[in-house]
This record gives structure tokens, C-alpha cells and sequence, in this order.
């Protein structure tokens, strides 16, 4: 990766990576965090309907799919984000872990290096550390903004060893593609909730639906 290319990653984004001291030649597993690691979308429909508000999902986004109870209109984009918003300040340390990812990690953790991609708002950051780590997930983490195509090259030239990305989100699958395309890219969809409303995406190198599959893949590609 080129000193220009490097420039465009969010500095305190390259501050994060530079802290995860990657070690050169030993397999790298980038992983979200938001539905790959811990249960969001359900989890936020429980926290909205609290507060009267029906979380509808239709599709893959956000936008047009918060309603108070009982309404035809959805609320404004901003509103919903402030919503957002208030449940990764009030919430994040009552995730729950997906089946299996805790022992899964544990077990790949002894032949490549695990650490976390997530694009947590920052206010959220050390609660999600602290509650990956209560969840038995002690990994780095780096809290990113915007596509992680650019944090995952960067990645790639520090392991000089394989890498690979796991995440739930096409957009992303895609941005990986796009800058990091010798990373392995596992398309993870293993909340029942969001993995009907996910659709294929062109740019994965695999898809999976749960931890155990993902442990398969992973150990197939790296031939451990």
C-alpha cells in the first residue's frame, strides 16, 4: 500500500490498526462485530418496542423502518439515527453472543491472529470492548468508520500472510473487494432475523449462516 493510499485512512482509524501490532506471517481474521459476533437487529427491536416504537424490516437498511406504535409514516432518518444512537449508548453492554462464535474464535485463535472490525459509533467503543471481553471475545478491536476496504489492505501488507474478513454487510464485502481483493471475503449471516432479509452478494468469496460453517471455511482456506 502506497504512502498516498495510507494518507486516506481516518487517522485515528490508522492509529487503532497500528496498535493491533499485527505479526508478519501469521494468518490475520478480520470479524464485525454487529450480527457476525453479537445480536443487534432483534436486539434493538426489544429495546424500540420499549419505548413504543415498532422496528419493521422489510429489507437490508435502516431508513423508513422505525414507526411508533400504531403509525402509517416511519420516523424521519435523523430521528432514527438518534435512536440508534441511544441504543449503542445504553445497550451495547447487554449484547448477546451468536451460537458458538466465542468457542469457535477460541479455537482458530491458536493458529492466526482474531481481531475485531467494527463500525461501532466511537461513544460505543469501549462498552463493546468491554462487553466482547465479558463475553469471552477478548480480541483487539478497532473501531472503524466508513468502508473497511482500506483498513483491510492495510492489514493484508502488515500479516504478509493470508488474511481473512468476515462481516455481514454486502457494502462491505464489496469495499473489501475492491481494495483488498487477496483477502478471503465471508459473507456472514447467521441471525435468523437478518439473514432473510440479506441478499447475495456477487463480491463474497463465501457465505455462511453460522459460526460452526464459518470455523469449516476458515480451516479449509488456511489448510488447517
Amino acid at each position: 500500500m502506497s504512502e498516498a493510499t495510507i494518507k486516506t485512512i481516518l487517522p485515528e482509524v490508522l492509529e487503532q490498526l497500528e496498535a493491533v501490532q499485527v505479526a508478519p506471517g501469521r494468518p490475520l481474521l478480520a470479524v464485525d462485530a454487529d450480527e457476525v459476533l453479537v445480536l443487534l437487529a432483534a436486539h434493538l427491536k426489544r429495546f424500540l418496542k420499549q419505548n413504543n416504537i415498532d422496528l419493521r424490516l422489510t429489507e437490508y437498511r435502516l431508513e423508513g423502518t422505525m414507526f411508533p406504535n400504531g403509525a402509517k409514516h416511519p420516523l424521519p432518518f435523523d430521528e432514527s439515527l438518534r435512536w440508534l444512537d441511544r441504543f449503542f449508548e445504553d445497550e451495547v453492554l447487554r449484547q448477546e453472543a451468536l451460537p458458538h462464535a466465542r468457542e469457535v474464535l477460541e479455537r482458530l485463535s491458536s493458529d492466526i491472529q482474531v481481531m475485531v472490525l467494527t463500525n461501532v459509533p466511537r461513544h460505543g467503543r469501549e462498552k463493546r470492548i468491554e462487553n466482547l471481553k465479558n463475553l469471552g471475545i477478548p480480541y483487539p478491536l478497532v473501531e472503524n468508520s466508513g468502508g473497511k476496504g482500506l483498513p483491510l489492505a492495510w492489514l493484508r501488507d502488515q500479516a504478509e500472510a493470508p488474511v481473512i474478513f468476515v462481516d455481514d454487510s454486502p457494502n462491505q464485502i464489496r469495499s473489501a473487494e475492491k481494495y483488498a481483493p487477496e483477502v478471503t471475503r465471508i459473507h456472514f449471516a447467521g441471525a435468523e432475523y437478518v439473514d432473510r432479509l440479506i441478499p447475495e452478494c456477487e463480491a463474497a468469496s463465501f457465505r455462511v449462516t453460522g459460526w460452526l460453517e464459518c470455523e469449516r471455511v476458515i480451516r479449509e482456506v488456511l489448510t488447517l
